[in-house]
C-alpha cells in the first residue's frame, strides 16, 4: 500500500510547502500562546495582549529591518512543524494500515480474528435455524450478523486495523479471483488505465494522505499540551486526531473501491497488451493463469 501511495501521490509532494506553511504558522501561534499562558490561566487574554505589546515595542526599537527579520524567521520556523507532521503522517499510515512491528500487532490480529470467528459462527447458527424452520426472522438476523461480521473485517483479519484489512482484502481478491498477484499487476494496470481513472485514484489517494497529515497535526497539538500544560491544545489535538481517523477510514475505503474497479475494468487491457488474447464475455481462469506466468517471467 505504501508503494501504491508513493507512486500515485508523487505530485502532492511538490506542494508540501503550501500545504504545511499555513498550518505551521497557526501551530507556532498556538505554541506561543501555550508558552505564555501555561496551565494556570489558559484563557488570560489580557496577558496575551501585554506580551503582544512588548513585542510591538521591540519592533519599534529595531525598526523595519527588525520586523522584516522577525517575519522571515517566523516563516522559516513555520516549516519545522510541517516537517514533523510529514514524518508523523508516515507513522500514522503504518499505524492505520499495518503490519505493525513487534508482537503488539500480532496479538491484536489474533483478537480480531477471534471476534470475527464468533460473528461468523453467529451467522452460521442463524442460517441453520432458517434452513431447519424456514423462519424469515432468522434469515434477517443472519444478514444483520453478516453486516456486523464484515464491519470487523471482510476476510479473516490479517492486519491490526480495519483499514489495513480492507487493503489486504483487495490484494486477496485480485489474487484469488484472477490468479494474479496484485503487486505484480498494479504497475501495468496503472499504465493501462485511462487518464480519468488515474485522476480519480490520485484524488482519492490525496484525500487519504491529507487525513494522515491531519492526524499528524492533531498529534503535534497533543504533544504541545503535554509540554506546556495548556490543556486546550490537548482537547483540540484529540478532536483533530479522531476526525482524521474517521475521515481516513472513509477515504481509504473509497480508494480501495476505486482500485478494485480499475482492476476489474482494465485487467483485460493488460492481458491483451502482453500478447494474451482475451475474448469478450466471461474469461476462463486459464487466461488469467497465463497472464500470471507472463508477469512472473518478466519480473
Amino acid at each position: 500500500m505504501a508503494g501504491l501511495l508513493d507512486e500515485i501521490g508523487g505530485k502532492l509532494a511538490e506542494r508540501w510547502v503550501s500545504l504545511l506553511a499555513l498550518p505551521g504558522s497557526l501551530f507556532l501561534g498556538t505554541a506561543w500562546a501555550a508558552h505564555v499562558l501555561g496551565g494556570g490561566r489558559p484563557f488570560d487574554v489580557g496577558r496575551l495582549l501585554r506580551e503582544v505589546e512588548r513585542y510591538a515595542d521591540w519592533t519599534d526599537v529595531h525598526g523595519g529591518a527588525g520586523l522584516f527579520l522577525a517575519l522571515v524567521a517566523a516563516l522559516l520556523l513555520a516549516v519545522v512543524p510541517g516537517l514533523a507532521v510529514q514524518a508523523l503522517a508516515r507513522a500514522v499510515q503504518v499505524l492505520w494500515l499495518g503490519p505493525w512491528p513487534g508482537g503488539a500487532g500480532e496479538r491484536l490480529v489474533r483478537r480480531r480474528r477471534a471476534r470475527r470467528a464468533r460473528a461468523d459462527a453467529e451467522v452460521a447458527a442463524h442460517l441453520r435455524n432458517h434452513e431447519r424452520d424456514g423462519d424469515e426472522g432468522e434469515l434477517a438476523a443472519a444478514r444483520a450478523a453478516e453486516a456486523r461480521r464484515d464491519r470487523i473485517a471482510p476476510l479473516p483479519p490479517a492486519r491490526p486495523t480495519r483499514m489495513g484489512d480492507r487493503m489486504h482484502a483487495l490484494e486477496h481478491r485480485v489474487g484469488a479471483y484472477y490468479a494474479v498477484p496484485f503487486t505484480a499487476v498494479w504497475p501495468r494496470l496503472w499504465l493501462a488505465a485511462t487518464e480519468a481513472d488515474r485522476g480519480e485514484i490520485r484524488t482519492a489517494a490525496g484525500a487519504f494522505e491529507a487525513s494522515t497529515r491531519l492526524c499528524g497535526w492533531g498529534l503535534l497539538y497533543t504533544a504541545l499540551a503535554c509540554v506546556t500544560g495548556w490543556w486546550p491544545a490537548l482537547v483540540a489535538g484529540a478532536v483533530v486526531v479522531l476526525a482524521a481517523w474517521w475521515l481516513g477510514r472513509e477515504r481509504l475505503f473509497a480508494l480501495a473501491d476505486l482500485v478494485d474497479a480499475v482492476v476489474d475494468l482494465r485487467l483485460r487491457s493488460v492481458a491483451r497488451a502482453v500478447g494474451i488474447p482475451v475474448p469478450p464475455g466471461p474469461v476462463a481462469p486459464a487466461t488469467w493463469r497465463e497472464l500470471d506466468l507472463v508477469l512472473r517471467r518478466r519480473r
